[in-house]
């Protein structure tokens, strides 16, 4: 069976935090796919004068993975703040909390772009967990995978966050270093979320959505989305790790 690995050499987090894991997800169970709170504790919704615009995912345990396009116009850590362990963009959230901003780096990779928003930490909790970012693993045809997100076109009146669920599929030689899944719709407000994958007992984030979601046409004709390697993520983090 062949198989697509994202390569990234570095881990993001500190030994003290295990990342990957979701106590109240019942996805693998295949129980309803009615999202609750807790389902993915490391979701973030990136706010700038108190609204959402962006998703986004809690990679370490003060930092979180977007898309570099959420926040290239506005690249100022001081415009944005970002809510973690929240469930309805309209309602009541008695798990979340809002963090102010207080670094943003943008990557330089020519096919994946992200951007690694430095928070004030957070206590962690069975709400606000990170999930663990690629290490090299292989993700095998057929896999099952998730992308997660807010639209205000979707959840109702409260905006609730959505799921969509997708398989890993071949990606016909077109990307290298890439995992490509049957091509799927990104809403407005998606942006900067993960492409989840369980592996091994834990979370993978294996992509960050994009307004184009990168669909991609292979030579043999089939549509499929397309997700870039997150290698500079993981020097972003580790070096913060550092300093």
């Amino acid at each position: 069976m062949a198989s697509y690995k994202v390569m990234c050499v570095l881990t993001l987090l500190t030994p003290a935090v295990v990342c990957g894991q979701a106590p109240l997800n019942t996805r693998l169970l295949g129980e309803s796919s009615e999202v609750t709170d807790g389902e993915w504790p490391w979701m973030a919704s990136l706010q700038k004068d108190g609204r959402h615009v962006c998703g986004g995912t809690l990679v370490d345990q003060d930092s979180v993975l977007s898309s570099a396009d959420c926040v290239s116009s506005s690249p100022t850590a001081s415009d944005w703040t970002v809510v973690l362990g929240r469930l309805k963009q309209n309602g009541s959230n008695p798990f979340e909390v809002t963090l102010n901003v207080t670094d943003i780096t943008l990557s330089n990779q020519t096919v994946s772009h992200e951007a690694v928003l430095r928070l004030e930490t957070p206590t962690l909790s069975n709400y606000i967990q990170p999930i663990c970012v690629d290490d090299g693993r292989n993700f095998s045809v057929g896999s099952t995978c998730w992308a997660a997100g807010w639209s205000s076109g979707a959840g109702g009146e409260e905006q609730v966050l959505q799921e969509i669920q997708t398989s890993v599929v071949d990606c016909e030689d077109t990307w290298s270093d890439s995992v490509c899944t049957e091509a799927f719709p990104v809403e407005q407000g998606f942006s900067g979320g993960p492409l989840m994958c369980h592996q091994d007992g834990s979370w993978f984030q294996a992509g960050v959505l994009t307004a184009e979601n990168k669909l991609t046409t292979g030579p043999q004709g089939k549509f499929f989305s397309c997700f870039g390697d997150l290698s500079s993520t993981l020097s972003i983090v580790a070096a913060r790790q550092k300093s």
